[in-house]
């Protein structure tokens, strides 16, 4: 369009648009829980909802997660000092709040509509790198816990720690000449939005100002239930060092379903929904100057969110001498028990108590809900996926990944180090690497796949730039990424060659007559990472579709 056809245009446009719904009010219902997580569990039942006689809008819903972020020492002692040594950026967590959820299940009327499906995360960050734009990072990425890591901070020591990439110092440093950037700064951003403290001061190179409190204190951050640093104790002779930080996790529904995201406005539909939870606990090695070793406890295997900044990094710990840290990320207001932190460290955190599900809730004007009722059966069709692990491979893989998926989509596949080439811990079970949120560095190429024996692709790909350019560019992306100016997505070939290495391959393009019939998935590959032992997580997607009267809430 035209400048000047734009001008015109506008113009002649009315000044005012009718309103669609006269109330729209957001519905909030707690979970079943009652503030109790032990059992790494959070179920949601929404019939309060459905007994509202209002159109629910489970597109635009979301879930408020109240977490508590806990770094101890593991005994008394003057080795953790965080207060004297302002250590509030020592640790934060992984891109994106939602890796506190292992995997969902949605109920829509007592069926499945969504199944319970583990590494769930995995594959719906890897969704929010490729569809969100960098306006929507601004605007709503400190809500959700989203900023991308850098994708060329990342280190490897194969006999400490592994896979590192938090290094959240992102300042100039003279000693790497032109080089602005020696860290992730996608780490620290995140961090920013969780650690406010109100003890700090507001001029801290000066000096000489005073306390955040001064302007917005502890007792308002926790009226408001802001996330913030609530707890900061300096280790001593018979006392043990602490740091907490209580946080307001939003989810939004959209993002950890599909199906909910694409559900339409409707009255009377009773919707449940089950989240398994990762509160992970760890054991962190130090030995005065540097982080050596960990021992991490994920109760169900998935991915540790937590992220902890290397002490000779940045902004990390600050060590008085060796000893070993506890740190724990715990849904509500404690610490998980598995934590073992020594008793009396941790204390409850001063936000809410309870998960809790908001859902906008609308009435229509009467013209427009007659319009919408004319055709009360809305069909829909969504995204669900299957889950099928290749663990511990070097070299050439052919695995067959299912017998049989109709309705496929996309071939999703994520590298990981295997656990004995990243020095004992599975990286995206790593507190020091940003494996989860995203891939490890490891690239795949003669890569195919085969559907029901034929292949997918009419030549293996061999080549980075064939495997960006032609499969994963423009994935989930506005337009398809094909228009320059308008589209989105995260991920750049510099990016997927360091650590967004996520092979795409689409097997959605066959006859329409074919979609339906189930087809066996074989993957082809020749992993390039030396001799080391990789896992490959892989994600078929396909899609399913859905009828629903949308006065009654009754499945079609």
């Amino acid at each position: 369009m035209s400048a000047d056809q734009l001008v015109y245009d506008m113009a002649s446009a009315p000044t005012e648009t009718p309103s669609v719904f006269v109330k729209r009010d957001y519905f909030s219902v707690l979970d079943d829980q009652n503030g109790q997580y032990a059992g790494n569990q959070s179920v949601l039942q929404l019939s309060s909802l459905a007994n509202s006689n209002r159109y629910m809008d489970f597109k635009n819903s979301y879930i408020t997660m109240p977490l508590v972020l806990s770094m101890t020492a593991d005994g008394v002692g003057t080795a953790f000092t965080p207060s004297t040594n302002n250590d509030n950026f020592s640790i934060g967590l992984k891109n994106w709040f939602a890796h506190i959820i292992h995997s969902v299940q949605v109920d829509f009327n007592n069926s499945t509509a969504q199944q319970l499906t583990s590494f769930q995360s995995i594959l719906n960050c890897f969704k929010l790198h490729t569809t969100l734009s960098w306006d929507d990072v601004r605007t709503q990425g400190s809500s959700i816990g989203y900023y991308p890591d850098n994708a060329t901070s990342w280190g490897y020591d194969a006999s400490v720690l592994g896979l590192e990439n938090s290094n959240n110092k992102p300042l100039a440093n003279s000693l790497l000449g032109n080089k602005q950037a020696i860290g992730n700064e996608g780490f620290f951003k995140r961090q920013q939005s969780i650690a406010y403290d109100p003890t700090a001061l507001t001029e801290v190179d000066a000096g000489n100002g005073d306390a955040a409190s001064t302007i917005f204190t502890a007792t308002n951050a926790s009226n408001m239930y802001r996330s913030h640093v609530f707890r900061k104790v300096d280790g001593a002779a018979a006392v043990v060092g602490t740091l907490q930080i209580a946080i307001t996790a939003k989810i939004m529904s959209k993002h950890i379903s599909d199906f909910l995201g694409k559900l339409c406005l409707v009255k009377g539909a009773f919707v449940k929904i089950t989240l398994n939870l990762n509160q992970t606990s760890a054991t962190l090695t130090h030995d005065g100057t540097n982080f050596t070793a960990q021992s991490v406890n994920c109760p169900l295997g998935g991915v540790n969110p937590i992220l902890v900044a290397g002490s000779e990094k940045g902004y990390g710990v600050t060590m008085g001498g060796a000893d070993s840290l506890i740190v724990s990320l715990g849904v509500g207001r404690n610490a998980p028990s598995s934590a073992n932190h020594p008793a009396g460290s941790v204390i409850a955190a001063p936000l809410a108590t309870s998960v809790e599900f908001h859902c906008p809730a609308v009435t229509f004007a009467p013209i427009f809900e007659s319009a919408y009722l004319s055709a009360a059966i809305k069909r829909f069709s969504y995204e669900d996926f299957y889950n099928y692990n290749i663990i511990n491979q070097t070299g050439r893989v052919t695995e067959l990944l299912t017998n049989g998926v109709a309705n496929q989509t996309r071939l999703v596949v994520c590298p990981f180090l295997n656990s004995t080439s990243n020095n004992g811990t599975s990286p995206f079970q790593s507190c020091f690497t940003t494996d989860g949120a995203t891939t490890s560095p490891v690239q795949l190429n003669e890569l195919n796949c085969l559907l029901s024996g034929a292949n997918v692709l009419q030549q293996n790909y061999r080549y980075t730039y064939e495997l960006f350019l032609e499969q994963l560019k423009g994935t989930g992306a506005v337009n398809g990424g094909m228009v320059d100016g308008v589209t989105s997505g995260q991920i750049d070939q510099l990016a997927f060659e360091n650590i967004y290495a996520y092979h795409v391959i689409d097997t959605s393009r066959m006859l329409e007559v074919e979609k339906a019939v189930p087809k066996s998935v074989q993957l082809l590959a020749q992993i390039q990472a030396s001799s080391l032992a990789v896992d490959l997580y892989t994600f078929i997607c396909y899609k399913m579709d859905f009828a629903v009267d949308v006065l009654t809430g009754a499945r079609v």
